[in-house]
């Protein structure tokens, strides 16, 4: 057995060993998805000697986007508390504000650091290192010195930014890889209408399936086995409907999880949430396809410590996760509720996970050979410095900054 069967059977013994030790490893707070990485970066270094070539295939690439697809519907059912959270005026500054800016600064930073890059692929490495998830940072999320506020905010935050990044990231990708030839008129027209098609698709898909269910349930024609897996497809049809119409499958999916999670609330008394045992099937497909994701970026990790990492992409990463991300949501929270060190605490809680990842490998499999390795050690880079600065160092910055916001008196422009 040799190769990338080898690689196969060592991630699938990999997730059955980390279900074995999860809760030890909890109580070592050491997240999944880091031990995921650090057995899969073994495992890469004995049998992924062809890796790169397995990965940069049709068949590889759609596996990756349908993983991407189950992901931004989770994502999108996850979110508590009505559309924002609860937290609409903060999570709406970060997502229509803090976000865009992100992405420019990003994109600039990109620019100046790596001269005579074509701006579409400067857009696909800002779509990749921008969109913050909490998969490997979970513990953040869980830490009650830490304000309620704060990391309620950055859950909504994160549960919708990679799905508002997707069709900018497709767009970025089909003009890099040549797709659009004829030019930025007619490649964002058809970015344009292919976002249309996937609001339609998941609007109506996503909506009419959370109703029916609902329905379903109330008359008593579903089972909860039923019910579960149901939910479990609708993301694979809606992602499979909207490719069919030449629709953004991504875009699709995360509106199908908004529409689904309205449709199915919609005539409840209150906007609670929806149920943990309806949606713990399509839950842990969502966390075992990440799982998945992080072992096949454990193993890539070998790749790019044999080809090499200049300090050009180690400077543009450290800047990725701290001014980069800080900048913004100072500008996006300026004169809102929060102190500047709440708002300093929320710039620090920027981890990158999963979407970064996946966004890095459909790159990857993309571009052309020397933007494609470009796009992949740039997403290593920032993704396992993240694991390091929010799980190690950051965590205790955001706790000091909000432990001393409590106390601390309002500048003037905190009290506006």
């Amino acid at each position: 057995m040799q190769g990338v069967h080898a690689l196969i059977v060592s991630g699938l013994a990999v997730i059955v060993v980390w279900s074995l030790f999860s809760r030890v490893l909890e109580r070592l707070h050491i997240a999944g998805p880091l031990a995921v990485i650090v057995l899969g970066a073994l495992s890469g270094l004995l049998f992924g000697e062809d890796l790169g070539e397995h990965l940069d295939t049709d068949v590889a690439e759609k596996v990756v986007e349908i993983v991407l697809a189950v992901l931004l519907f989770v994502d999108a059912t996850e979110v508590r508390r009505g559309f924002l959270g609860g937290e609409g005026r903060i999570v709406a500054r970060l997502l229509s504000i803090g976000l865009p800016g992100a992405l420019i600064l990003t994109a600039l930073a990109c620019m100046l650091l790596l001269p005579g890059t074509p701006w579409a692929v400067i857009l696909v490495l800002a779509c990749i290192i921008t969109p913050t998830d909490f998969a490997a940072s979970a513990g953040m999320l869980r830490d009650t010195r830490i304000p309620a506020r704060v990391r309620h905010s950055l859950n909504v935050e994160s549960g919708y930014n990679d799905g508002l990044v997707s069709p900018l990231f497709i767009f970025a990708l089909a003009v890099a890889e040549g797709q659009e030839a004829e030019g930025i008129g007619p490649a964002l027209e058809s970015a344009l209408w292919a976002s249309l098609i996937a609001v339609l698709v998941g609007a109506i898909v996503g909506g009419a399936t959370g109703v029916m269910m609902q329905v379903a349930h109330r008359k008593n024609w579903l089972t909860a086995q039923s019910l579960r897996i149901g939910i479990v497809m609708i993301p694979l049809l809606v992602y499979v409907l909207a490719i069919q119409f030449n629709g953004n499958g991504f875009v699709a999916a995360f509106v199908a999880g908004i529409a689904f999670r309205s449709g199915r609330l919609e005539h409840r008394r209150s906007d609670s949430s929806l149920d943990h045992a309806e949606m713990s099937a399509v839950d842990d497909l969502g966390f075992l396809s990440s799982l998945g994701v992080w072992f096949v970026f454990g193993a890539v990790i070998i790749l790019a410590a044999e080809t090499g990492v200049n300090w050009v992409l180690i400077a543009l990463g450290v800047l990725a996760l701290t001014v980069l991300r800080v900048v913004p949501v100072h500008a996006a929270l300026w004169g809102s509720a929060l102190r500047w060190r709440e708002r300093t605490a929320i710039g620090l809680a920027g981890p990158r996970g999963t979407a970064s990842v996946v966004f890095g490998l459909l790159a990857f499999n993309a571009l052309r050979e020397d933007y494609a390795n470009l796009a992949l050690l740039l997403t290593i880079v920032v993704v396992l410095g993240s694991v390091v600065f929010h799980g190690v160092i950051a965590p205790r910055m955001i706790v000091a900054l909000t432990h001393d916001a409590s106390s601390a008196p309002a500048t003037t422009a905190d009290k506006n």
